[in-house]
C-alpha cells in the first residue's frame, strides 16, 4: 500500500499483545474520569492531554494545522476509508454529532486517516461526500504514516499499528482505537468516548455545549495522564 504500512512508523510494529493493555487502560481511564467528575460535582470536564502541533492535508488539498482549530471545540477520530471493521460505524456516529451541533458555528469534526498512503485527498473527498460530511465543518486529514501514527500515539494516546498477517481479513491490515476525543478551544483533550456506541453523539454534543459555555481559565492547566487507547464514556 505504497507508503501505507510497508514503510513502518519509526517505532515499528506495535505488538499485538497491546490489545490487552488497551482494555486495561480503558478501565483505568474510566475510573479516573468518574472520580474526577465526582470531585468536581460534574461542573467541568477534566484536562486530560494536550494536542501537539501538526500540519496535514485535507480532502480539498489544503493544509490544516492545529492552529487553524484554535478557538474551536473539535471532535477527533482515527479511521481509514478501506477499513472493513469499525470505521463505518465511527463515521456514522460522527455524522450524528455533526447533525446535533449543526447550529453551533465554533465546532469542528476532524477524522485522521491511519492509512494515508491509500487515503489521498481525492479518496477522502469521495468518502466524505458519501457520508454526508459538511466540508466547512468536518475535515478528513491525510499526511504521512509517521506524522499521523505519532499524532495518534503521542497526542491522543490512541493505539494504532499493523495487524499480523494471520489476523482475519475482516479486521483489516491496520488496528486502531475507535475512541473519539473532545478537544477544547486551547487544544486540550477534555474527554474520551466510545466511538461505536449509539449513546455517544448525544453525550459528545452535551459536552461540546459545556465547553462553549466555559469561562476562559476556568479549568487549571494541570494535565492528567491518559493511557494508550483512550477512555470512553
Amino acid at each position: 500500500m505504497s507508503e501505507r504500512v510497508t514503510r513502518r512508523f519509526g517505532v515499528g510494529l506495535i505488538p499485538f499483545g497491546l490489545a490487552t493493555a488497551v482494555l486495561l487502560s480503558l478501565f483505568l481511564s474510566l475510573g479516573y474520569y468518574a472520580l474526577l467528575h465526582r470531585k468536581q460535582g460534574g461542573m467541568s470536564l477534566p484536562v486530560l492531554r494536550r494536542v501537539e502541533s501538526f500540519s496535514l492535508t485535507d480532502s480539498s488539498g489544503k493544509t490544516v494545522t492545529r492552529e487553524d482549530l484554535q478557538g474551536k471545540v473539535w471532535v477527533a477520530d482515527f479511521i481509514y476509508t478501506s477499513c472493513p471493521g469499525p470505521c463505518p460505524a465511527e463515521t456514522l456516529r460522527m455524522k450524528e454529532i455533526q447533525d446535533l451541533v449543526a447550529g453551533l458555528p465554533d465546532v469542528r469534526l476532524v477524522s485522521f486517516s491511519v492509512d494515508p498512503g491509500m487515503d489521498t485527498p481525492e479518496v477522502l473527498r469521495r468518502y466524505a461526500q458519501a457520508h454526508g460530511a459538511d466540508p466547512a465543518r468536518w475535515f478528513f486529514l491525510t499526511g504521512t504514516v509517521k506524522e499521523i501514527w505519532r499524532l495518534a500515539l503521542e497526542s491522543f494516546a490512541f493505539a494504532v499499528g499493523e495487524n499480523p498477517p494471520n489476523r482475519p481479513a475482516e479486521e483489516g491490515p491496520i488496528f486502531h482505537s475507535t475512541q473519539f476525543a473532545l478537544v477544547d478551544q486551547a487544544g486540550r483533550i477534555r474527554g474520551y468516548y466510545d466511538g461505536l456506541l449509539s449513546a455517544t453523539p448525544a453525550r459528545v454534543a452535551q459536552d461540546i455545549r459545556a465547553l462553549l459555555e466555559e469561562r476562559p481559565g476556568a479549568v487549571p492547566e494541570r494535565v492528567a495522564p491518559a493511557p494508550i487507547g483512550g477512555g470512553g464514556r
